[in-house]
């Protein structure tokens, strides 16, 4: 497999996606199909890969496809807001550099007996007045998450000098600030995208310009939710900080890109629906990648448990008119279900880098399973 220089790349982050599995995904496509069918888009490492010139895709995932879609149409409200969201992100960072904050921190590192969150909120405050925001109203404003994020924030970078032994020097102390400043901003922005009802002017656009940014910022693009349908990974951390979606907005409006989206129907269905509404012939190609961790009870808010895999099985079996190729963690349910089939199965290792809350394993079995 050679990478181009130009490589079409996924248009976020995904967990789960198979940039790292391409080479053996590419040692095993047919030589040659009609159109490209991804019933499970998610971030489309191998559809962007290929850069086929017909394809249909497809996610379960609403806000996801809404992007496909505002990027293939250059739907100029996401940019907007996007662009709402990058100003922030910037100016905000500035804030860590801001010599009161810094002060401010030096007098509590030393004792100095003061109203802590009292400055803090007046220090933030005239930041934010010098700040474009969304046009949001709720009873509790940006404001508030950013005052109460850096309080947290000067009493733990206190606690780990204290264990440590080590008092920060400016550059590390201004690194950690600016990571609790981001913080606060992105845990507004999730809050916002929990709780749309909440907050008043939330378009489509405005939200899929919101879930991009928590996608992108969130620790190890991880993306579950809690038992109240509320995403709750936290924000990534330092090693964010420098982090922009400026080059992403960039690479949204490329003529390549936009090439490909122009030749691809997008879908927002469940599989079965969306394969039922394709005209699936023998000289396609089908690739597959499901949900199928097995350990969270939901996936970007849409279940994908046993009964699923049973009915996504019983299609490829029985009905798949064109070639496919499927890509999922080995499990002793999932190898029952394709096990003594007829179909060319591989096994080969996945490494993931991250153990989120030790809720999955970093090293599992992968199974390539084709018809071909």
């Amino acid at each position: 497999m050679t990478r181009m220089k130009d490589q079409l790349q996924p248009l976020l982050k995904y967990p789960g996606g198979k940039s790292s599995e391409l080479k053996i995904i590419s040692d095993n496509l047919p030589t040659d199909f009609s159109n490209y069918i991804e019933p499970f888009v998610g971030g489309g490492a191998v559809f962007f890969y290929l850069n086929h010139d017909k394809n249909f895709i497809n996610d379960k995932s609403e806000e996801l496809m809404l992007l496909y879609d505002y990027v293939k149409n250059g739907n100029r409200t996401f940019f907007k807001e996007l662009d709402i969201i990058i100003n922030n992100w910037d100016r905000l960072g500035n804030l860590a550099d801001d010599v009161n904050i810094i002060n401010l921190y030096i007098k509590y590192r030393s004792g100095e007996e003061l109203d802590m969150e009292t400055e803090i909120k007046e220090i933030v405050n005239r930041q934010i007045d010098e700040t474009p925001m969304f046009n949001l109203r709720k009873a509790v404003r940006f404001e508030t998450f950013l005052s109460d994020c850096l309080v947290r924030k000067f009493k733990l970078i206190r606690k780990n000098e204290d264990k440590k032994d080590e008092i920060l020097d400016d550059d590390r102390l201004k690194e950690n600030l600016e990571a609790g400043i981001k913080s606060a901003y992105y845990t507004y922005l999730r809050d916002v995208y929990n709780k749309p009802a909440e907050y008043n002017n939330l378009s489509k656009p405005r939200k899929v310009a919101i879930y991009l940014f928590i996608r992108e910022y969130c620790f190890s693009s991880m993306f579950r939710f809690n038992n109240k349908g509320e995403f709750n990974v936290p924000y990534g951390g330092v090693s964010y900080n420098k982090k922009s979606l400026r080059q992403k907005k960039e690479y949204y409006k490329k003529r390549k890109l936009k090439a490909l989206l122009k030749n691809t129907e997008l879908y927002n269905e469940d599989f079965y629906d969306f394969v039922q509404n394709i005209d699936i012939q023998p000289n396609d190609f089908m690739f597959l990648d499901p949900p199928y961790d097995t350990t969270f009870s939901e996936y970007d808010k849409n279940a994908f448990g046993m009964n699923d895999q049973r009915r996504l099985a019983d299609y490829l079996i029985d009905e798949c008119k064109c070639k496919f190729m499927l890509i999922i963690k080995k499990t002793d349910f999932i190898n029952n279900l394709y096990a003594n089939k007829g179909l060319k199965i591989i096994e080969v290792d996945k490494n993931y880098f991250v153990s989120f809350k030790n809720r999955n394993k970093k090293k599992v079995k992968h199974l390539i399973i084709m018809n071909y």
